[in-house]
């Protein structure tokens, strides 16, 4: 009996010892898993390097692997300070390539390190040549420590992370198409010494191959205080950009990198798209409107041309009664009186056959010019090809081939009419202010219309035969469209797209850049002249060449600002889809003056005229 029940004990106590065993050996494996984060912050020795490399591949937002990112990622912020404290000289694994070494606060002239991805970095020494993958460290970082210390350790270390989420950051996270240049980081420590708000930046040279055209480089750096796990900032660093490398300058030591990030992003081909749309549909309103006001003006100055308003007689020193000239009226005009106070002093331009003829002082201005002509065709080239942008982006990709192909010759018609004449309105301008003299051309506005409209159709007419015109896509880094319409197609019709839009769009805005700045010179060097004559305001010479600028489309030279950033493409589509708006307050000022205008001019005018009859 005492046998028995002893090796049932025996037996209970060896499953008990078994069952703990099993615990245990689940405890002490459980921190195998390096990406959970379960080791002690700081750990380094049992934080294996070789281990946390499956990490960089695990750790995916999508994927089934758990990760303790926000862990992970202090650890190698931490990692150059363990480096630096354990004297440690050189690390070289395939994803992690580090150095330590000693340095004098008291050199004589700037660091240059080899950042060389498959090497571990070495400094470079004068006699050779520059790598095209290195850093600059300024000789004052070190001389603003000599306080401090004689030697500093510095740490240089390049982590290669990987296609995981490991310091991807949630931008990057969000934006399917952005990525750090080949996954590589560049970390950069002096140990527990903080550096930052340097006098002279730190330089990184990261070369490359030419980017996409919708892609742009971004220099930044990792920083622990954004959102909950840390994220990407770009503060305090600037970016150089060229064809084949990108030198990022920042006044701070830490973890950087260089960020290829799509130009124009879904979202943001979105919020461009709402943007140019609520601009255009705004411009179109107001385009109208200034067709309806130049038909309004038109209608009414056939009318009262006919009006004779009769010259004040020298004795009695004020006009007769306009009953008094009906005899000189010709057929079909009836006599209206002139109201007082608005007749104008002669000019030296002809007169009509049966006496000289007055106008009100906006009629008079609005007489058969062609300035508001050119003015009314721009306005129309316009409002046509905002309505062919509408068109065009709300109907997305077309089915038909010819229908596409129809869209895609139309709203590039509408395209180069709209450049034409915005190039004409700057050869009327030259004509009017810079010429002046010998400007007379026979049958001038059909002249230019023949260019304004003929023109960008033989353009038309041509490309089209080319076959030029179909299927065309806005793509991001993965190949994926973000906006599709009718335009040239795609790869076969760009060199059709360089000549016949950017080529003929540079053309037609380096001759309005010439005319304007002609043109501005000439106003504020008139403002100067007359300063001691006439106290004018400066702002109305201002006034003015804003106003000229929307004719002439300043807004569109914003497109050549759009490589440098987001901010830039914003700024041209809002100013860009609302010239509309500000051709029409032009147009309204110029053509429509107030009241206070109109009594100003006509005190003017009776001023002249007493003392002309004093003359005579």
């Amino acid at each position: 009996m005492v046998t028995s029940r002893a090796l049932r004990v025996l037996f209970l106590l060896l499953l008990l010892l078994w069952a703990s065993g099993m615990e245990n050996s689940e405890i002490l494996e459980q921190p195998r898993n390096v990406c959970l984060g379960l080791i002690n912050e700081g750990n380094y020795e049992s934080f294996y390097l070789e281990n946390t490399a499956g990490c960089f591949t695990k750790c995916r937002q999508s994927g089934n692997e758990p990760c303790d990112l926000k862990n992970l990622q202090r650890y190698w912020l931490k990692y150059e300070f363990h480096l630096v404290e354990n004297q440690m000289g050189i690390v070289n694994t395939s994803f992690l390539k580090a150095v330590v070494q000693s340095v004098s606060t008291n050199i004589s002239e700037d660091l240059l390190f080899s950042l060389t991805p498959s090497q571990v970095p070495r400094p470079v020494t004068e006699k050779e040549h520059e790598p095209p993958d290195r850093v600059r460290l300024p000789r004052s970082l070190f001389e603003s420590l000599q306080d401090s210390s004689s030697v500093v350790r510095l740490a240089i270390t390049l982590l290669d992370i990987g296609p995981g989420n490991l310091f991807k950051g949630p931008e990057l996270s969000l934006e399917d198409s952005s990525s750090v240049l080949n996954n590589r980081v560049v970390g950069l420590s002096l140990g527990n010494i903080s550096v930052s708000r340097l006098a002279e930046p730190l330089e990184i040279t990261f070369s490359h191959q030419r980017p996409p055209s919708n892609m742009t480089f971004s220099c930044v750096f990792w920083d622990v205080t954004k959102g909950s796990t840390g994220d990407w900032s770009s503060t305090g660093c600037s970016t150089e950009l060229s064809a084949k490398r990108t030198v990022c300058r920042c006044d701070h030591l830490t973890f950087f990198a260089l960020l290829l990030r799509p130009i124009l992003d879904r979202a943001t081909v979105q919020a461009l798209i709402r943007i140019s749309q609520a601009g255009c549909g705004a411009s179109m309103i107001f385009l109208a409107f200034t067709v309806v006001l130049y038909a309004a003006l038109r209608a009414s100055h056939e009318c009262e041309r006919c009006h004779p308003c009769p010259q004040p007689s020298p004795r009695l020193g004020h006009s007769p009664h306009p009953q008094q000239a009906e005899h000189d009226l010709p057929a079909g005009c009836a006599a209206v009186p002139c109201e007082p106070g608005l007749e104008l002093q002669k000019e030296s331009s002809p007169t009509l056959e049966g006496g000289p003829w007055r106008l009100r002082f906006y009629r008079q201005r609005f007489k058969s010019e062609d300035a508001p002509k050119v003015h009314v065709a721009l306005s129309i080239s316009l409002f046509l090809l905002n309505l062919a942008f509408f068109i065009n982006v709300g109907h997305g990709r077309e089915r038909s081939d010819a229908t596409c192909w129809a869209r895609g010759a139309i709203f590039h018609y509408f395209l180069l009419c709209t450049f034409t004449w915005m190039g004409l309105e700057a050869f009327h301008l030259y004509l009017l202010v810079i010429k002046v003299f010998n400007t007379y051309f026979g049958h001038y506005f059909l002249k230019l219309s023949l260019v304004g409209w003929g023109l960008p159709a033989l353009i038309v007419i041509g490309t089209g035969s080319a076959n030029s015109y179909g299927h065309y896509a806005i793509r991001d880094k993965k190949n994926m469209a973000t906006l599709e319409l009718c335009w040239f197609r795609e790869k076969t019709a760009v060199s059709a797209l360089y000549v016949t839009v950017h080529g003929y769009f540079l053309i037609t805005c380096l001759f309005s850049a010439v005319v304007l700045g002609l043109v501005a010179w000439k106003i504020f060097t008139l403002s100067t002249a007359t300063a001691g004559k006439e106290q004018g305001p400066n702002w109305k010479g201002v006034l003015t060449v804003l106003g000229l600028s929307s004719l002439v489309g300043v807004t569109w030279w914003l497109a050549i600002l759009t490589p440098l950033g987001r901010s830039t493409i914003y700024v041209f589509a809002l100013f860009n889809s609302l010239q509309g708006v500000f051709i029409f307050c032009w147009f309204a000022v110029l053509y429509f003056p107030s009241r206070t205008a109109v009594s100003s001019s006509s005190g003017t005018a009776r001023i002249d005229q007493v003392h002309t009859a004093s003359q005579e």
